[in-house]
């Protein structure tokens, strides 16, 4: 039997409501057209809105805090593979169902081959390919040549500051893992499901690198533990990982998460990479969404009294920080461990006997562990859950409203005789000249609302984005103009590498620092700037539609005065439902609107080429001279004359890429974002205020023939109708009490 939840109970008001209509439909003769279909695709709204409006709960620390292990715990199982690769990670978002599966989006062929070209910038010229086309996975002679280019550079090429270079892995990874993902990529993304017992087929894909390079997505469904249906909950893989393009990832998730709960080890405490990553959840305007974990390893403290200093101590830190006082502090593999119970191996069983022996420290755990999942429950399901069911009921009640008003109305059209229907029809054509005027007033008001808007949108982009005064463009020129190079360290390079080998360190260590920039400093920016403006732009449609909701209330109370001769349906009056908040969250899903995601500013680098740098005249000269004169390694001097060129030659060329890139973006953030969340608030603002007047949209020629019908007829119409209004009654009481549950409180 299916919990009775307030969700669950939406969704059976709006399918008896859209069964209702149907029996309406088939029973009352005049019962048809547009406005039937209209009120059944909005119950029908309601239910997709509540089935895609998931709520997102972002799990994110730096790399061993306990991520996997945690989110494990929150589902009573060993569903999430521990310790994956840091350099292709992907998110993976898990969310409870009725079924055990993994289901693996593949990229496309494109997407791969784009992320490849991409990282073959690693490379200082392309004179290690012979075709002059695209570089392309799927050939045979690409792959061999690139095998055989990546053999044959140095390890001085493949690593930065002792650890792997960003493009080296990716390309290695994308030659390794072809063999085993080619049969499941085509043209476009693809969709794999491993369900039952090769669920954990997933864990080949998640913790290997070469595999995880070809994923788009990774969600698994699990089939244990107790969150709700509507709750994913989402494993941000290392939130210090070094590659900028996993932190773009990790960005795009939580700018729509819900909740954000952040792992701390107690073994570590706040570490550098901690400061820096809330700094950047911070920038992007999410901190107030944040509740943190202190995740405790038994092994790794004395007693209860250790553990709690630690944890103090993180508190004292973490004040520094942000004014959040959600702190919980538990072990999430005791937790993990507790929650398998029999099904554990031997081996873990033993340490489970051996920790719940440290009675005062686990006692500790569970109780800190209880805390945080009434909180979490509370946090969640009672106030981010309730607005969005809040939203829905809203809809299903002036849908009811409606439906009811049509039902009284023809009620009282077939009760009338011939002379009321003729005094009835002149009242309504009266009223329905002043809803018209109404309806052309909320019409152009909102037009000119959303022109208004675009308006200050584009002012405030223009704004942002200006080369010389805005708050993105000037920092980054302010980064480039003032890397530095220490010319004394390279100098030795010069003389052992060659120029140009040393040239193309400068540009790869040059590179990567821009591209962590950009991930760490210039995004949570554009996500601030982004979200700043969707809520300007709720708030500036709803400060203009308030007063005509008034004013609509006005003349359906005035239109329903009218049509019943004075009040006949006063004991209504004042059970309209209210406008609901416009969800932005529900606007982006409905009219499937996303903001360029956070990979995008990234993109620069493309435009960027290494081999550029190496083409000036003079370089190639001096090296010419340098080869005949059988000097190599002398002159080093004018080798870091030459360097120097080089590294401004390397800037001007980065400015110049990167004001064009920005001038592109700030045109896609405003058309193709901003703009369409205006059109799309004012659609949702001016439907709400304008469909509740298609109730009495009548068509008097048919209020003639009703009244040429005979008296039997008529009354089997009336019973009809009774019996309708009576059932809609009883979903009106249901909506109604719903409505006192779910009211926004204040």
């Amino acid at each position: 039997m299916t919990e009775q939840t307030p969700k669950n109970e939406l969704v059976d008001i709006s399918a008896s409501m859209c069964e209702l209509l149907s029996r309406a439909e088939s029973e009352i003769p005049e019962a048809s057209g547009d406005l039937f279909i209209e009120w059944r695709s909005s119950c029908m709204r309601c239910k997709q809105r509540l089935d895609y409006d998931l709520l997102n709960t972002g799990v994110v620390g730096t790399i061993k805090s306990g991520k996997s292990t945690f989110i494990n715990s929150l589902f009573g199982g060993d569903y999430l593979k521990r310790g994956a690769g840091v350099i292709t990670s992907i998110v993976t978002r898990v969310k409870r169902s009725d079924r055990l599966r993994a289901l693996l989006t593949f990229k496309s062929w494109e997407e791969i081959n784009a992320e490849i070209r991409q990282a073959l910038t690693m490379f200082a010229s392309s004179r290690w390919r012979t075709s002059a086309e695209p570089f392309d996975i799927r050939r045979d002679s690409d792959r061999e040549e690139l095998s055989r280019a990546l053999q044959s550079l140095e390890s001085r090429h493949l690593l930065n500051h002792d650890t792997r270079s960003f493009g080296s892995a990716v390309l290695s990874a994308c030659l390794k893992g072809y063999p085993a993902v080619k049969d499941f990529v085509s043209d476009q993304p693809e969709t794999v499901a491993f369900a039952g017992d090769r669920f954990y087929k997933h864990h080949d894909f998640a913790g290997s690198e070469e595999l995880a390079v070809f994923l788009k997505d990774l969600c698994l469904e699990i089939d244990s533990g107790n969150l709700a249906g509507n709750i994913e909950v989402a494993d941000c893989q290392g939130s210090d990982s070094p590659n900028p393009l996993h932190l773009a990832m990790i960005q795009d998730y939580l700018r729509g998460s819900d909740l954000i709960i952040y792992l701390i080890s107690s073994r570590s405490g706040i570490r550098q990479a901690d400061l820096n990553f809330m700094s950047m959840i911070k920038q992007m305007g999410g901190m107030e969404n944040v509740v943190f974990v202190v995740n405790f390893d038994f092994n790794e403290h004395e007693s209860k009294a250790d553990l709690e200093r630690v944890a103090d101590k993180i508190r004292e830190d973490l004040s520094l920080i942000t004014d959040s006082s959600a702190v919980y502090t538990f072990s999430s593999l005791y937790a993990l461990f507790r929650s398998i119970g029999d099904r554990l191996p031997e081996k873990d069983r033993a340490r489970l006997s051996q920790w719940e022996a440290e009675a005062e420290m686990a006692e500790f755990s569970e109780k800190e562990k209880k805390r945080f999942e009434s909180d979490f429950k509370l946090m969640i399901t009672e106030q981010r859950y309730s607005l969005l069911l809040y939203n829905q009921l809203q809809r299903l009640r002036a849908t009811a409203a409606d439906f009811k008003r049509w039902l009284t109305l023809n009620r009282d059209i077939f009760s009338a005789d011939s002379d009321d229907t003729g005094s009835l029809i002149k009242r309504i054509k009266q009223q329905q000249k002043n809803v018209e005027k109404i309806r052309s007033m909320v019409n152009s008001t909102l037009s000119g609302a959303s022109q208004q808007l675009k308006k200050e949108i584009k002012s405030a982009a223009d704004r942002f984005f200006d080369i010389k005064h805005g708050e993105v463009v000037p920092g980054i020129m302010d980064f480039i103009s003032g890397y530095n190079i220490s010319y004394d360290r390279y100098q030795k390079a010069v003389s052992e590498n060659g120029f140009a080998d040393t040239l193309f360190a400068v540009f790869q260590d040059f590179r990567e620092q821009l591209d962590r920039y950009m991930a760490e400093t210039v995004n949570p920016k554009l996500f601030r700037f982004a979200r700043e403006n969707e809520e300007y732009i709720r708030d500036y449609i709803t400060s203009v539609a308030g007063p005509y909701e008034t004013m609509t209330k006005k003349a359906l109370e005035e239109f329903r005065e009218d049509s019943h001769g004075g009040g006949g349906e006063g004991q209504s009056r004042g059970k309209d439902a209210q406008s609901p908040p416009i969800s932005l969250d529900t606007v982006k899903k409905t009219y499937e609107i996303e903001i360029p995601d956070a990979a995008a500013t990234l993109a620069y680098s493309s435009g960027i080429k290494t081999e550029a740098f190496m083409k000036l005249g003079f370089y190639r000269f001096l090296f010419g001279v340098k080869k005949l004169a059988g000097r190599k390694n002398s002159n080093t001097g004018a080798d870091i004359s030459a360097l120097r060129s080089a590294v401004a030659r390397m800037k001007r060329e980065t400015e110049a890429t990167i004001i064009f890139h920005f001038k592109n973006y700030r045109e896609n953030i405003k058309f193709q974002y901003l703009f369409r969340i205006v059109d799309s608030v004012a659609a949702e603002a001016n439907d709400w205020l304008i469909h509740r007047f298609r109730t009495y949209s009548t068509d008097f020629a048919r209020l003639r023939e009703i009244t040429d019908r005979d008296q039997e007829d008529r009354e089997k119409v009336i019973e009809s109708i009774d019996a309708v209004l009576s059932d809609l009654g009883e979903l009106d009481s249901r909506l109604e009490r719903l409505h006192t549950e779910l009211a926004p409180r204040g």
